[in-house]
């Protein structure tokens, strides 16, 4: 797992295909619970449903697995770019906090995932 860190702040976490984690990645305060669990033949989660609980949370942030591709993510803090990573088939980013932009490298098939309900762009993003 890389951790991406802005002035000592976690910012996001990436998590390469071949990682050896098992293990729920984020705190409990975390407003998207993020695990890379592994399970061996036969083992069980109980079934089981989730309850519909009101929470609150003053922060917005994404999930994204890549596919197939190839993409160089940039990493912003205060508008200022300081670091980039290359995500492959397999591998996912959480952005937590700060900015994100993205480079699609090859053709590229993501997964994403953000809170939602989602109300329009102007109002959701800041541009960089």
């Amino acid at each position: 797992m890389i951790e991406i860190k802005a002035a000592g702040k976690t910012i996001a976490l990436i998590i390469k295909a071949k990682a050896k984690i098992n293990r729920f990645i984020t705190k409990p305060n975390n407003p998207l619970q993020l695990g890379y669990l592994s399970f061996s033949k036969n083992n069980q989660v109980k079934p089981h449903q989730h309850r519909a609980l009101t929470k609150t949370t003053h922060q917005n942030q994404e999930f994204i697995y890549v596919v197939s591709g190839q993409i160089q993510v940039e990493f912003f803090n205060k508008g200022e770019s300081f670091v980039k990573h290359i995500l492959n088939p397999g591998d996912c980013l959480l952005q937590l906090s700060g900015g994100h932009g993205f480079t699609f490298l090859k053709p590229t098939k993501i997964i994403t995932i953000k809170q939602g309900p989602y109300s329009n762009r102007k109002r959701e993003k800041i541009e960089i």
